[in-house]
């Protein structure tokens, strides 16, 4: 198991659009009808591209793991105190985001290994 201080700087991305980015824009914005297109724009676009990135270097970087997604899903937990009450449905879009970000990052590191073996055994 890889060392927790490896995996830190990922989860805290992330953590930073599940709760912090709520406190900074209420502390930041005074209108309240701005306030809430800032609230509904990281809902349904902010946080899902940020899980999607941040989980695609993730799996890049170490590989596909479950232990990435309880993460995530642990952190999302946060989000009942800004909101006070747990929304499945985001929870589990959250969760989809992760799984097709890891995907595709294990999908590219895969291709990438396999053209650097493809150039290593040609070059004699």
């Amino acid at each position: 198991m890889r060392k927790f201080s490896q995996c830190l700087p990922y989860y805290l991305v992330i953590f930073f659009f599940y709760w912090p980015f709520y406190e900074l824009v209420f502390r930041v914005v005074s209108d309240s009808l701005t306030l809430k297109a800032l609230y509904v724009n990281n809902i349904l676009f902010y946080t899902p591209l940020v899980i999607f990135i941040v989980s695609l270097l993730y799996s890049y970087r170490f590989r596909f793991s479950l232990w990435w997604l309880l993460g995530i899903g642990l952190l999302y937990c946060f989000t009942v105190i800004t909101f006070k009450e747990f929304i499945w449905f985001y929870f589990l879009a959250y969760e989809i985001f992760a799984i097709v970000g890891m995907a595709v990052g294990a999908a590219i590191k895969n291709l990438v290994q396999k053209l650097k073996n493809k150039k290593l055994s040609q070059n004699p």
